[in-house]
């Protein structure tokens, strides 16, 4: 079993349904003998090109090996990451690939002339977060409550799409999921790898909203989160956020990944969980555009130091 849900069947059906892309699951070994195996899903658009899916965190990739011996499985792991990159080596990207945080040696990509891209985010485990959150995190969610808030799991998917537009009004950005998508991913996925959580208010109305895809016994992800901005003060967040935690606690998950923690504002927000910041990479063919900017970024780091 592998621990994303990101391999999940109707996961990558919506892919392709949603953003016309096709999917082209991948499965490497050694030549010889079974002492390890890669899989990892890509996609490609209609000109071939292999790019990430919009609203896709990662490309999930899993790897098994027959030992434990780190340095087994150390040697094993760049072997199948430097298939993955003599594989990639060989298509045309439409963008960059995001790749999932189990490709945490980005040798084997940099040694094919690929240029890599950190990027972060936190991995909380559920079954110790009792003594890795913040405990103002705590208070905010009793704050909510004691508000008369209530958070639960819903299939109220226009509820849910009003609370996205939440943040989508505040930072400018948009989710491009309405209703009608988050039912036929719903449909696709079934309860058993996606939920969503709803806060109501006293008045019962919708509030905020978490919506997750989860593995159970594995990872669950932090896809997509809105909250009102009249109801951002109550500690709404807090609330479904901690309700989730416990739901997939009975789920039998062994991590919850927050997806991201690159911008400030939300890195702050996010580490009051007790995540461990994780990181992984986006890779990109090293064209001329990349070049040129490799080439004034070091410039302009060359000009700093000889004006010291």
């Amino acid at each position: 079993m592998t621990n994303d849900p990101l391999f999940h069947p109707g996961w990558i059906r919506f892919n392709e349904q949603r953003w016309g892309l096709t999917a082209e699951p991948l499965s490497f070994t050694p030549e010889k003998g079974d002492g390890w195996r890669l899989e990892t899903v890509l996609y490609r658009n209609h000109q071939g090109r292999l790019v990430t899916p919009p609203r896709n965190p990662h490309l999930p990739i899993d790897f098994q090996c027959a030992s434990e011996r780190p340095a087994s499985r150390n040697r094993r792991k760049r072997l199948a990451l430097t298939r993955l990159a003599e594989y990639l080596q060989q298509c045309e990207f439409g963008g960059s690939l995001s790749l999932s945080s189990e490709a945490d040696d980005v040798r084997p990509f940099e040694w094919a002339n690929m240029a890599a891209r950190p990027r972060f985010t936190y991995h909380l485990d559920i079954a110790t977060r009792e003594e890795a959150i913040d405990p103002n995190a705590r208070k905010k969610a009793r704050k909510c409550r004691r508000l008369g808030y209530v958070c639960e799991i819903t299939e109220d998917y226009p509820a849910v799409a009003e609370c996205l537009a939440g943040p989508e009004a505040r930072k400018g950005f948009d989710y491009r999921l309405d209703a009608g998508e988050l039912s036929r991913l719903a449909e696709l996925m079934g309860p058993e790898h996606f939920v969503c959580f709803l806060a109501r208010s006293s008045e019962g109305k919708a509030m905020g909203t978490r919506v997750c895809l989860f593995t159970p016994g594995g990872h669950a992800l932090a896809w997509s989160a809105g909250m009102k901005t009249e109801a951002m003060k109550d500690g709404v967040n807090n609330l479904v956020a901690e309700e989730a935690l416990d739901f997939f606690e009975r789920q039998g998950c062994t991590v919850f990944d927050f997806i991201g923690a690159n911008i400030a504002p939300v890195a702050e927000m996010k580490e009051a969980w007790g995540g461990r910041l994780v990181c992984h990479y986006a890779i990109s063919q090293r064209g001329i555009r990349q070049l040129a900017r490799e080439a004034y970024v070091t410039a302009r780091t060359l000009m700093k130091r000889e004006s010291k």
